[in-house]
């Protein structure tokens, strides 16, 4: 834990939120999924079901067809002025598909809960993915990623939070069991709505070793004079796509034609946005305190 609080400063900016363009909030938006930055020239990795819900969301007139309804929020410190909030532009989301079913036994989904988002961007951090699974049962692994998505970031009714939030726990079961090939991580770390996406980390290298999809939930049921309500309560059980998979997939993005034919040398940087003014840029902030006055210090118990 020690060691992970000296590696996770450089791994923070690599994470990234993915949020609605119609949004509720006007100082930031809806966040409704977590990613990461895989790839220097703009691939993040988050969940499908996240780029399903994206194609839903609902979208401005003023876009076009080629327009989509969210952007990634991208984190950027600026030394001796604050955390600023880049606005990155999304060319590009696809998922998976799979012709023919898995041979043999396999105890997962067909098609694992990962997509991906694409933008234009050059140069940016990427994060290591393992090759696989070295760690066990009972090992400490580490997640970040915007759990309740902006709700969180504006716990108090106002934005106070400009980071990832980071969780720890341990691997609490490799499913189906301890193999070579395993079809998911079970996490002892509680999941909600808007860390979908989130990169589970070793927190012995800050390597990638699984991206969190789905949490565990308790069905339960009130009896009332109304009747029966029946929902869904949360649990720590959090379920993970193993590194090996993701690496995997990793592996095969240079195959996709779109990514292949990219002219990567007509991306922008995050410098070269900001000095075009071309994205929407929040300022950065940097936190201020007012002084407390000695006769604020406990007026109302020495009050007569």
């Amino acid at each position: 834990m020690s060691q992970f609080s000296k590696i996770y400063p450089s791994l923070k900016p690599s994470i990234v939120a993915i949020a609605s363009r119609v949004s509720k909030n006007p100082e930031l938006p809806d966040i409704i999924g977590t990613g990461f930055i895989a790839r220097s020239d703009g691939i993040i990795f988050t969940n499908d079901h996240v780029i399903k819900a994206i194609k839903k969301l609902p979208r401005l007139k003023s876009m076009g067809p080629e327009d989509w309804p969210i952007v990634v929020l991208y984190f950027h410190w600026v030394p001796d002025k604050g955390m600023m909030i880049i606005d990155l532009e999304v060319k590009g989301v696809g998922g998976l598909k799979r012709e023919k079913p898995v041979e043999g036994y396999n105890y997962g989904p067909d098609i694992p809960d990962l997509g991906f988002i694409h933008v234009h961007i050059k140069n940016l951090p990427a994060l290591k993915i393992a090759k696989k699974l070295e760690l066990q049962e009972g090992d400490e692994v580490m997640l970040a990623g915007f759990p309740m998505g902006t709700d969180t970031l504006r716990a108090p009714g106002w934005l106070h939070q400009l980071t990832p939030t980071l969780q720890s726990g341990i691997i609490s079961a490799i499913l189906p069991f301890s193999c070579d090939n395993p079809h998911a991580m079970l996490l002892n770390i509680m999941t909600q709505g808007g860390s979908s996406g989130s990169p589970v980390f070793n927190p012995s290298n800050g390597e990638v070793v699984g991206i969190e999809y789905a949490g565990v939930v308790e069905p339960k049921t009130l009896s009332g004079k109304s009747g029966l309500f029946i929902f869904e309560d949360n649990t720590s059980l959090t379920f993970a796509i193993p590194a090996k998979i993701v690496h995997e997939i990793y592996q095969k993005i240079d195959d996709v034609e779109e990514f292949k034919n990219a002219d990567i040398s007509q991306f922008d940087t995050i410098e070269s946005l900001i000095d075009k003014k071309e994205v929407e840029i929040r300022p950065p902030k940097t936190p201020t305190m007012r002084q407390v006055s000695p006769d604020e210090i406990l007026k109302d118990f020495y009050k007569k």
